[in-house]
């Protein structure tokens, strides 16, 4: 078995280290930022050992959809994308669609290959150990709160797995605005991950919406949506925030089955609201 290298016994393998600047705290590089070992870098990028095999050819194009597959297909070749025109994209990627469609697979193992082929500097972080590493550091149980958001908002390649998962109170959404805007307001390239699309939804045993309700009429007030549902991303994290990721990275879509319906919403209500934006890949 590899042995994993030693990390920085300063900044611990995070690539930073907290400064006191007067009264304020403030996270700057570690000195051993510019001298590092491909097999470091990936230590310090915390990639769980679960997603240690995840590559970009490893993944499996298997749905029986014919629409899935193509879906599917479609990402993994975006992903590739992505991989060999970076450093010289503008926008990040984020992997919306249900659980277990290889999301994670995929925004990993781009991190992993631009890690290990292009020395970046990166970080996996899943969003909701994020709020209770936050939560342990307001009984002084853990590290401090300048200690875990600086290498979030500061690495150059973020992986931000999952959001709008978990309980979202009005301080956990916040949370997320501030690390997303702060890169965001410094051109930090972010890969996300979240289980929910852009429009509410029927889970899947349960069809498509009812009789009296029409997609349109369900995307358009909450009040008239059948229960159960899916809620939309934009329900999760709020439309603000969804707003904010729409400058900042790509969508690409993974789902284990189709529904038509979702499709005609999807491509009559969202588009219609949202700016067209194509992927930014610059050669």
């Amino acid at each position: 078995m590899a042995q994993t290298a030693p990390l920085c016994p300063v900044c611990r393998g995070t690539g930073f280290v907290i400064e006191k600047h007067g009264a304020v705290e403030v996270a700057v590089r570690c000195a051993c930022h510019h001298a590092r070992s491909p097999e470091s870098l990936l230590a310090a990028a915390r990639i769980p050992s679960r997603y240690a095999h995840c590559s970009i050819e490893g993944f499996e194009v298997w749905s029986g959809d014919h629409g899935s597959r193509n879906l599917q297909a479609q990402a993994r070749r975006r992903t590739r994308e992505f991989v060999d025109c970076y450093p010289g994209v503008e926008r990040g990627l984020l992997f919306m669609g249900s659980v277990g469609t290889g999301k994670t697979h995929l925004a990993v193992a781009a991190l992993k290959e631009l890690v290990a082929t292009k020395g970046v500097h990166g970080l996996y972080v899943n969003a909701v150990q994020l709020v209770q590493e936050l939560q342990m550091s307001f009984d002084g149980g853990g590290a401090s709160r300048e200690e875990i958001l600086g290498p979030v908002t500061e690495t150059e390649l973020l992986v931000l797995d999952e959001i709008g998962a978990g309980r979202l109170t009005d301080w956990v959404r916040d949370l997320l605005y501030y690390v997303i805007n702060a890169r965001y307001m410094t051109r930090r390239v972010t890969i996300l991950t979240t289980n929910y699309l852009d429009t509410p939804r029927l889970p899947a045993d349960h069809g498509a919406f009812p009789g009296s309700v029409t997609p349109d009429a369900a995307f358009a007030s909450p009040q008239a949506r059948p229960a159960p549902y899916v809620e939309s991303l934009a329900d999760r994290i709020t439309e603000r925030l969804r707003s904010r990721l729409y400058e900042m990275a790509d969508v690409i879509e993974l789902r284990e089955h189709l529904n038509l319906v979702n499709r005609i919403t999807s491509s009559a209500t969202v588009r219609s609201s949202r700016p067209n934006r194509e992927s930014s890949f610059r050669t």
